[in-house]
Order: C-alpha cells, then structure tokens, then sequence
C-alpha cells in the first residue's frame, strides 16, 4: 500500500475508532489494526513519525511504548469531515445566495488555493476567480478560515454578503454555472453502480473480524472524496433524477450495517 493510502487509513482509523476509543493507541497496537489494510509495521511507523512532523499527531513514551493521539489540528480537520461526509442539509432553501468574495496578493498562490480548496470542502462554488457563492450560510466557518490563514501570515481580506436572484430558473442558471451537475450526478452513479453489488454481498453475508473493518474503511473512503465537489445543493437546484440521494442512503445502510462487527474486531485488537 502506498504511503498515502496508508495516511489515509491512519486517518481513517482515528476518526471513526481510536477517537471515541480514547483517543490514544500504542505503536504496536496501530499496526495490528493496520496489517488486514497492507501496511507493513515499518511503513506505519514511517507514516507516523511523518505525521506526527507535520503536527497531525502527538506522541508519548514510555520506555519502548510509544504512544500517538489526535493533535487539535487534526481533531478539528475530522470534526469537519465527519459533518460533510455524515449529514446532508434537508431544510428549506429561502432562495438566498451567500457570496465571499476575497483578494490574496499573487506571490502569496498556497494561501490562495487553500482558501478555494476550503471553501469548496464548504460547498461554495466559483462564479468568478475571487467570487465564491454558497446556497447555504457558511459565513462563521468562512470567517474562521480566513482567520486560521492570517495566523499562518496569509496576507487576506475577504467581503462576505447574500444576494438574491430574479427566480427559479436564474437559480438554476445559476447553479449550472458554478458547479459541474452533470458530471457530479455521473459520479454518484459510478459510485452506486460500483457498490451496490458490494453492499448486496455485505447484507447476504455477514463480515466479521478484520474484513468487516476493512470493508468499512474502504466504504468510508470511497464516499469521503464526494463532499469536495458536491455543494449539497438544494433539491430546485439539481438535475432530476439526482443519483446522489440514493448514494448517500446506500452508504449510510452499508456503514450502519458493518459496524457492530467492525467494532467488535478493533475492540479485540485495540489496545491504549
């Protein structure tokens, strides 16, 4: 398994187990949960030394015991992905549009792109190069970006406001603008041609021990890519059939279903 895949379920591991576990897990302990995913223990230790450089991770020891836990940073990173990739927005759409519009000086690109890379994770889509709009208020989780940016130097300023358009069919217009529908549509669809034989087979046969959280995993992996283009739209603003309902249904039954044997195989491994 590649480096960054094993990051991956690192993360993986962290944010759906170890976290509500306690939060810290031994060395020795992360690499039996890794083993049934690939990862050798020398390339978990790698992977975590590497982590814990970048600030994800904190780490204790205890004579040849190390053990690793969520740094703030990276709780606050899968607090936020949890909520994306968990929860959809099914209130009522008052037709309002939230707009942020910012300016970043050219020789500063990486603060820039991380701003659009945020902004679109919040579901924002771009109207134009520094104008970014949003069919629900993310205005506080905008605001503390731009904050977490200017702590890091970033030399930012950003002007936040709603507007409203002449009615339904400029909205749609409007949606059809910003964000690629179509494409997006189509890869729900690949997504549910791809997994639901695969959640058939789970629903048939029971998975246990390691396969069970392995498949979890690999389920949680698969979907978590969708809330970085998918805005979450309301319903009036999408293409009909939209196969991204009964994707995330699928999901949700597919992961609800692997849980309880998931559980019990990490519990048996798991140890602080």
């Amino acid at each position: 398994m590649a480096a960054t895949n094993a990051r991956s379920v690192v993360f993986d591991l962290f944010g759906d187990y170890i976290r509500y576990a306690g939060g810290a897990i031994g060395l020795t302990s992360l690499c039996d949960l890794l083993a049934p995913f690939g990862v050798s223990p020398e390339a978990a230790r790698t992977v975590m030394t590497r982590l814990r450089s970048e600030g994800w991770f904190e780490s204790t020891k205890d004579g040849r015991t190390v053990t690793y836990s969520l740094s703030s940073k990276a709780l606050s990173m899968l607090d936020e992905g949890r909520d994306r990739i968990f929860t959809r927005d099914t209130s009522p759409w008052d037709g309002t549009w939230h707009i942020a519009i910012y300016q970043v000086p050219e020789q500063q690109r990486k603060s820039r792109e991380a701003l659009r890379k945020r902004l679109m994770f919040l579901g924002y889509g771009s109207l134009a190069p520094a104008t970014w709009i949003s069919a629900r208020d993310h205005s506080s989780h905008v605001t503390a970006i731009v904050e977490e940016l200017r702590g890091s130097k970033a030399m930012l300023q950003i002007t936040q406001m709603t507007a409203r358009t002449a009615g339904p069919e400029s909205n749609r217009d409007l949606a059809q603008r910003c964000w690629q529908l179509r494409e997006i549509n189509q890869q729900y669809r690949r997504w549910l041609s791809e997994w639901r034989p695969v959640i058939k087979r789970i629903q048939a046969n029971k998975l246990s021990g390691p396969d069970a959280l392995v498949t979890r995993v690999s389920l949680v992996r698969s979907f978590r890519s969708f809330p970085f283009f998918d805005p979450e739209l309301p319903p009036e603003l999408l293409p009909t059939p939209w196969h991204g309902v009964a994707a995330y249904r699928a999901f949700m039954d597919a992961h609800q279903s692997l849980e309880k044997e998931a559980t019990i195989w990490f519990s048996s491994v798991f140890s602080p």
